[in-house]
């Protein structure tokens, strides 16, 4: 069994988010996929499995769960098929747990076409008086399974330091917290899922179906670019198509290896 390690959501190595790729003629069974993930300990592992030419069968774990939607493994898994050769074209369909996902290459740049996740009730600002001092948030949404905090400036989400054991009490997948961006960024988020075994994850495509819906309510527009500020940074290209999202990101290969058991 072959496995690849990918530096996805960027264009040069040790910076965006390493995703491990796997391909399988049958996937392994649940426990074995979980035991995998966990010893290539990323924050998510690709498990893909091909069903046609260009359509596969796709799903993702972490060092602890799987997962209902990832994009920036996607992304990854996507990079290892069409560098590999693997898919002759620029087009790929992943089934997944989250539907159809479609994928297209254009030049160096892999659009992935998910669902937008819209942003649903307004959450008390109280719930948050353990992370955040009050008068920093300007506003708290539950995203579908997601929490999206939005602070006052853009300084305020990259110094962040947040307690993990006050995150992981949140009744979600994870907490996303953003801001308006500073050009050229619309705006600019971070992303915390310890109740999945992913403290801070660098990039992530997933909580991006719902911040492009979240700041097309306020912005009033349906392209973004957007920044990730974890330590390794990633930016991500937006669009809002009907009830899809479209997110644009590079990826790199930084390992290539086989498993010996």
């Amino acid at each position: 069994m072959k496995i690849w390690t990918v530096d996805a959501f960027t264009d040069k190595p040790f910076a965006g988010n390493p995703a491990a790729v796997t391909l399988f003629d049958e996937f392994p069974s649940n426990p074995t996929c979980q035991k995998i993930a966990a010893e290539m300990n990323l924050s998510e592992t690709a498990f893909v499995k091909a069903l046609g030419s260009k359509q596969f069968h796709i799903r993702w774990f972490t060092p602890e769960v799987e997962v209902q939607l990832c994009g920036h493994a996607t992304l990854a898994a996507a990079h290892v098929l069409f560098e590999e050769g693997i898919v002759q074209n620029n087009t790929i369909t992943f089934d997944s747990l989250s539907g159809p996902l479609f994928v297209k290459k254009e030049g160096k740049d892999i659009i992935l076409d998910f669902p937008l996740q819209k942003i649903s009730e307004t959450l008390p600002l109280s719930f948050f008086d353990q992370l955040f001092k009050r008068d920093i948030i300007v506003n708290a949404v539950k995203a579908y399974d997601d929490v999206i905090v939005e602070l006052r400036d853009e300084l305020l989400v990259r110094e962040l330091d947040l307690d993990l054991l006050h995150v992981k009490e949140i009744d979600c997948r994870g907490l996303i917290v953003t801001a308006k961006g500073n050009p050229p960024y619309d705006f600019i988020s971070r992303f915390y899922a310890p109740r999945v075994g992913v403290n801070e994850d660098p990039v992530t495509g997933s909580a991006h179906c719902k911040l492009a819906d979240y700041w097309q309510k306020k912005l009033g527009k349906s392209q973004f670019l957007a920044y990730q500020a974890s330590p390794r940074g990633g930016i991500i290209g937006l669009q809002i198509v009907g009830d899809r999202i479209h997110l644009k990101g590079q990826a790199i290969t930084i390992m290539e290896g086989k498993w010996k058991v």
